[in-house]
């Protein structure tokens, strides 16, 4: 447990200083916004490192993270997008992770060589195609031609705006899942122990729904787990296409205006929130291959 917090507390230094850094390398940039409307920026003292360091944490500490460019506390602005991007998150999750156990297990349980090749293609087409162009041909087909779903925007509890963004989202999840489970749900159905089970008249159907999936579902739980940290960080495209409100167009937003404590506030939001899923996932792991 001690090793924990000092690793920790190691990274937040880190993590800190970087974010400090940018934010402050971010503020001198500004200079050139002057540059094509003829205004020279007004001039500031150069403060050294450890000065900006410690105001830096001020903010994040007494100050709710200080003021956007727009003068809304940086806190309350990233607190009002973590639920809509929370949302997004459990959806997509949900999305990816049903399809991707839900073929697999069925390519194993109907024992078709081609239900478990085109399950592999799509999943390695989908990781191929960049992901703008998924979101653009949802949109297309869902949108424009079939009128079923809003092109984008959000209403807070209302998962009819997340349905398209969470399908561009979901479909990497579906397809690095399912490249996982395709090889390990076969393993297993070729294990000596799925064979005791069938010389004991076991039914296959109870075989491959509890016996083969509880075997495989550890570890796919842990790459869940890391997903999970990876869309609750933001993502920056799809929320850009479809303008979703979520934490990822927020950074965005805030390396377009340079607005530097909303983006020092959210690399350290972002730094944290996959730091501790990342060990929540190192934790998983040992649990479960029983190293703890």
């Amino acid at each position: 447990m001690k090793s924990e917090v000092f690793r920790f507390l190691y990274f937040l230094l880190l993590l800190s200083c970087i974010s400090s850094f940018v934010s402050e390398f971010h503020t001198k940039d500004k200079s050139y916004l002057y540059a094509d409307v003829g205004m020279t920026a007004t001039a500031t003292q150069e403060k050294d490192f450890l000065s900006t360091y410690l105001q830096f944490w001020k903010s994040l500490i007494f100050e709710s993270g200080g003021k956007t460019e727009n003068g809304e506390e940086v806190y309350s602005h990233i607190a009002n997008r973590f639920l809509s991007t929370f949302h997004l998150a459990i959806f997509s999750l949900l999305f990816g992770s049903i399809f991707a156990f839900g073929l697999s297990l069925c390519a194993t349980y109907f024992r078709s060589r081609l239900f478990y090749d085109l399950v592999s293609f799509s999943a390695n087409l989908i990781l191929s195609t960049p992901i703008f162009i998924v979101a653009i041909l949802l949109l297309i087909v869902f949108f424009y031609r079939l009128e079923v779903f809003p092109p984008g925007g959000y209403e807070p509890g209302n998962t009819y705006y997340v349905v398209l963004p969470g399908i561009a989202l979901g479909s990497r999840i579906y397809a690095r899942m399912s490249l996982y489970l395709l090889p390990e749900i076969r393993k297993e159905a070729d294990s000596k122990y799925v064979q005791l089970l069938q010389t004991r008249s076991y039914p296959w159907s109870h075989i491959v729904g509890k016996e083969i999936f509880l075997k495989v579902l550890p570890v796919a739980l842990i790459l869940l787990v890391l997903d999970f940290g990876s869309l609750l960080s933001g993502a920056m495209v799809v929320e850009e296409i479809f303008f979703f409100p979520g934490i990822g167009k927020t950074l965005y937003y805030s390396i377009k205006s340079m607005d530097t404590k909303l983006l020092a506030t959210l690399l350290m939001y972002s730094g944290i929130l996959f730091y501790v899923l990342n060990r929540i996932g190192f934790y998983l792991q040992r649990f479960f291959s029983g190293g703890v």
